[in-house]
This record gives C-alpha cells, sequence and structure tokens, in this order.
C-alpha cells in the first residue's frame, strides 16, 4: 500500500512514542517539513530520484536551461530527423569553443545563468545548433522531489525510501526536545547516515541486470549501466 504524507507523520511521532500531536513539542506541520527536508537530502545523494526532459534546439542559441529542481545532469542527447543521433560530449566550461562555430552540436557543459536576478543552470551546446530542432534535445539526470503538502499526497522518492523519511524526522523531533533526549537523537541519526551511504552506493534503481558493453553509432566501445 502506497505510503501518505498522512502516514509518514503518524510513522514518525510512533517513533518519537506519541500518539498524538495534543501535548507535543512537534506540530504536524514542522514534522513535515522535516519530511521534505529528508526527500531532499535522500535524492540529493544519490540516484534515488531519476527524471529525463526534452527541449527543442534554436538556430544560433548555445545555452539551454535545465529544470531549476535539477542536482546533476547525467547525460545529454541529440536527435535530427537527418540522421545526427547521438550521445553529446561533455566538457568543462572552459573547453567551449570561443568562436562560437556555428553547425551541428557534438558536446555539451554545464554553467549557470543569471536569469532575471536569479541564477539558474543551462546546458550549453557545441558547435552552436545552425538550425531549429523540434524536442530534438534529451537530457537525462537527478531530480530534487516536489514537498509534500497534503495527507493524501505520496512522497515522491520511490517506495524503498519512504521509511528513511520518517528517521529523518524523528532525528529532528528528538533534537527540538533538548539535551536529556541526545542518545535518542544519536540512534536516530546513526540510522538516517545509514540511509543516506545506501543513497550514495544506489546507482541502478530497479533493474539488476549488469553494465552491457556495446559499439555505438559511431563504432565506439560503450559500457550502459
Amino acid at each position: 500500500i502506497p505510503i501518505t504524507t498522512a502516514n509518514l507523520v503518524v510513522a514518525c511521532r510512533d517513533r518519537i512514542g506519541e500518539d498524538t500531536a495534543a501535548s507535543s513539542m512537534v506540530s504536524d506541520v514542522q514534522i513535515l517539513r522535516f519530511l521534505n527536508e529528508a526527500q531532499r537530502k535522500l535524492a540529493w545523494e544519490g540516484d534515488v530520484l531519476l527524471s529525463s526532459w526534452t527541449a527543442s534546439t534554436v538556430a544560433s542559441q548555445e545555452q539551454y536551461s535545465v529544470p531549476s529542481d535539477w542536482t546533476k545532469v547525467r547525460a545529454v542527447f541529440l536527435y535530427r530527423s537527418a540522421g545526427s543521433r547521438y550521445r553529446l560530449r561533455n566538457i568543462r566550461m572552459e573547453q567551449r569553443d570561443p568562436n562560437k562555430t556555428v553547425g551541428t552540436p557534438t558536446s555539451y557543459y554545464v554553467w549557470g545563468i543569471n536569469v532575471s536576478g536569479n541564477n539558474a543552470p543551462y546546458i550549453g551546446l557545441n558547435p552552436i545548433p545552425e538550425a531549429a530542432g523540434t524536442n530534438d534535445i534529451e537530457m537525462y539526470g537527478r531530480q530534487i522531489p516536489a514537498d509534500m503538502v497534503s495527507g493524501g499526497q505520496a512522497p515522491e522518492v520511490l517506495y524503498q525510501w519512504q521509511d528513511a523519511l520518517s528517521t529523518y524526522g524523528a532525528m529532528r523531533c528528538y533534537e527540538r526536545r533538548g539535551r536529556e533526549w541526545r542518545p535518542q537523537t544519536l540512534d536516530a541519526r546513526s540510522e538516517w547516515e545509514d540511509w543516506t551511504s545506501k543513497a550514495r552506493a544506489f546507482t541502478r534503481p530497479i533493474t539488476g541486470d549488469s553494465p552491457t558493453q556495446i559499439d555505438d553509432t559511431e563504432g565506439y566501445r560503450t559500457t550502459i549501466a
């Protein structure tokens, strides 16, 4: 049965020995904030929440926005109807072409840009596209989960990670109770650190297949994880 936000709040209170919020030092709103913190921290540590995104190239445009809730770009692919279909090579920003050559993109770099006073990540294509395309850029990466708000809403992290959220919530609740609850805080922190360690080691969600080596369309040996 999928876990809801309300279930997680109850699970967190159960861990700290409370049945209701009536006589608690921690409100449901505060616990919800802790649960959302836990989601974000797990997603930051490893491949807990993965996503994909598409965009369309614009003639003579180098920079393309990355979704603001992404924490890492893992791969970018170019799909052109004329036959240019391949994974773009990742380069450092310092390696971009200062001459701003126009052509068919073969590489990309990740950087940031100021948009209306706010910093935002983007990918830069090199060479700069010589022609416009339609949904011809595909990007894959890590995403930060959306905040839980309502009681019936489910956390966005996958099912196997949801028990970690109440662990973090309990740790933060113990911290609020003061120094006399330090042993319980340390126990919960140890368990939380075990969860984050597992998140960092989590590299191939769901599948149990081993990486496979194939020859890509350009004839290079590629390992697919």
